[in-house]
C-alpha cells in the first residue's frame, strides 16, 4: 500500500491500477527466485556432466566399450548444456518482464518531478 500512495493524488482509477500493478510484482520476484535456483541447478548439472564426459573421453581409445561410454557422456553433457541454456533464457525473460513492470509502475505511480 505504501507504493500506491503517490497515486492518490492522481485519482481513484490510478490508485486501483497502481495497486493491481503492485500486486503483480511480488509473484514475479518469487518466480525469478525459483528460476534462479533452477538455472543454478542446471549449471551444476552441466558442469558435472562435462567433467564426466572429459573423464570418459580420456579412455575413448582403450576399447569400443570405452568409446560408447564417452559417446553417452557426451550426449548427456550436450543435453545438460541445452537445459542450462533454456533455463538461462527463461530467467532472463522473467527478469526483463519484471524490470519492465517496475518501470511501468514507477512511471505511472511515482510522484512526478522526483
Amino acid at each position: 500500500m505504501v507504493l500506491a500512495g503517490p497515486a492518490l493524488a492522481n485519482g481513484k482509477v490510478d490508485v486501483a491500477a497502481c495497486k493491481a500493478m503492485q500486486a503483480t510484482l511480488a509473484p514475479r520476484q518469487a518466480e525469478i527466485s525459483e528460476l534462479t535456483e533452477q538455472r543454478e541447478a542446471s549449471a551444476l548439472r552441466a558442469e558435472e556432466a562435462g567433467i564426466a564426459w572429459e573423464d570418459a573421453e580420456i579412455h575413448r581409445l582403450v576399447s569400443a566399450a570405452h568409446a560408447a561410454t564417452a559417446d553417452r557422456e557426451l550426449a548427456a553433457y550436450d543435453a545438460a548444456k541445452k537445459q542450462f541454456a533454456r533455463d538461462e533464457l527463461a530467467l532472463q525473460s522473467a527478469v526483463q518482464q519484471f524490470n519492465a513492470g517496475v518501470a511501468d509502475y514507477n512511471t505511472r505511480c511515482s510522484p512526478k518531478g522526483k
